[in-house]
């Protein structure tokens, strides 16, 4: 698995993938405090910590759009040299069981959603501080906020994974990505919100009073549901690919 992952890394060098883990978060943290200030007679009561309620409004922004299309765009790169000059036979005649290649794909996208997330919380301490956030800074409830929704993300990096890996072109697994992102906002307030891959992770990122999620305790327990039924299914699915 080790080695896997080093050549799965390789192949991803001249992505500049610099840009996704900069630009991306940047989004997502540029139109939350601009959102915030905008609004901040209506966000703030008393008692509320600046650092929280702005967190909120990255969880808004983060979650149901700019972190559902990154994880589409994750999952087209791992899978694009392999759509190209039959490098899916190549890989798949190598003496690699096929479930260790499709956890090493599945393991370099969360790894670089994890890598988007530490960019996301650097540039959101890092521009509270310049504009001059009050309040204690909530270290701890912020990297809870983080892992959170690193986790909310596996469902869905299975699903764009699964998508990438039929899809012999990268536009279908982006174009789809953003298709099934466009309406998640309206989704996350409904019961379907909890099972519908591109809301869980701003449920998830959300502090709990600013959730729609009424049960954590179903919240995980579907998110887990999910997340196990798309691995079997993937590793199921694509053990029996001999050829792709």
């Amino acid at each position: 698995m080790k080695n896997i992952l080093y050549v799965e890394r390789l192949k991803l060098k001249r992505s500049r993938l610099w840009l996704l883990y900069l630009m991306g978060p940047l989004l997502g943290v540029f139109l939350a405090y601009i959102n915030f200030y905008k609004n901040y007679n209506l966000f703030m009561q008393p008692g509320d910590n600046e650092w929280i309620e702005v967190w909120t409004q990255v969880a808004l922004f983060m979650g149901p759009f700019v972190l559902p299309i990154l994880v589409g765009i994750y999952a087209a790169l791992v899978c694009r040299e392999e759509h190209v000059g039959g490098g899916w036979k190549q890989l798949l005649a190598l003496p690699l069981k096929h479930s260790e290649i499709f956890l090493g794909k599945f393991l370099t996208v969360v790894r670089m959603v994890i890598i988007t997330m530490l960019v996301l919380i650097t540039l959101f301490i890092g521009v509270g501080f310049i504009k001059g956030v009050e309040g204690n800074l909530p270290i701890f409830a912020i990297f809870g906020f983080m892992i959170r929704g690193i986790l909310a993300c596996l469902p869905l990096i299975l699903l764009q994974l699964i998508i990438s890996i039929r899809a012999k072109t990268f536009g279908i697994p982006l174009a789809g990505s953003v298709i099934f992102t466009l309406p998640a906002i309206i989704i996350a307030s409904t019961p379907l919100g909890q099972i519908y891959p591109w809301t869980q992770p701003m449920l998830a990122m959300s502090p709990e009073d600013e959730s729609p999620i009424q049960s954590y305790f179903l919240f995980y327990a579907l998110l887990i549901g999910t997340f196990l039924f798309l691995l079997l299914y993937g590793l199921r699915s694509f053990a029996k690919r001999d050829m792709i």
